[in-house]
């Protein structure tokens, strides 16, 4: 069982987690706990746990509400015993947060960085050296790395575009590769109707799942 976590506080990314599970055929459960608690993820057997996807969320990591405490709670173990897993936007800087990162916002006046960016990858763990176009809808980032992990994508806007452990199977990016149509519209994003735009954080979020259910 692949555990999706969905920090969202009004509106959720169920389109991205059916377009995970569409393209993949893997088996996946979907958390809400912001808006709906823990107790879904509380009744996961942990022994079932492959892998964790935490997605974005409109919260910081700064506010510190009991929700996020709770969450990095339950998380923490799982971390540290070496279930694979990715963090994306908001859950990029709480794992970045919760092994001693800082997060700030992106500009002084705290606006919104909103549209995409070409990202450099460099191969870590699923993923080979790649550039690419990525979508992006944040006002916050990572401003200091933890001393447990490693810049792995970069781009002119952000430099810590995303982080990977240096000893756990943890990887994280600031953009959003599980972007979709959906999302697009819900962020007032240009639709791409071809979905070219969205193709190469999709093979991403394929590489890590694909790479985590085969361990």
């Amino acid at each position: 069982m692949i555990v999706v976590i969905d920090p969202a506080r009004q509106t959720p990314e169920l389109d991205a987690f059916n377009n995970m599970v569409r393209t993949t055929g893997l088996a996946m459960s979907y958390h809400l706990p912001a808006m709906f608690g823990l107790g879904s993820l509380q009744a996961e057997n942990p022994d079932n746990i492959k892998a964790m996807v935490i997605l974005g969320s409109a919260s910081s990591v700064n506010e510190r509400l009991p929700w996020q405490i709770e969450l990095e709670t339950w998380i923490r173990p799982h971390l540290e015993r070496g279930v694979p897993t990715l963090g994306i936007c908001y859950g990029h800087q709480m794992l970045a947060f919760m092994y001693g990162g800082s997060v700030d916002y992106i500009y002084p006046d705290r606006h919104k960085h909103l549209g995409s960016r070409i990202v450099d990858m460099i191969a870590t763990g699923p993923w080979a050296a790649a550039k690419g176009t990525l979508m992006v809808s944040h006002n916050e980032v990572v401003t200091q790395a933890p001393g447990d992990m490693q810049v792995i994508a970069s781009s002119p806007e952000v430099a810590i575009d995303g982080l990977a452990h240096k000893r756990l199977p943890i990887w994280s990016l600031q953009s959003h590769p599980e972007a979709t149509l959906a999302f697009l519209h819900q962020h007032q994003l240009p639709l791409d109707v071809h979905g070219k735009s969205l193709s190469f954080g999709h093979s991403l979020v394929q590489a890590f799942l694909r790479f985590a259910a085969s361990r």
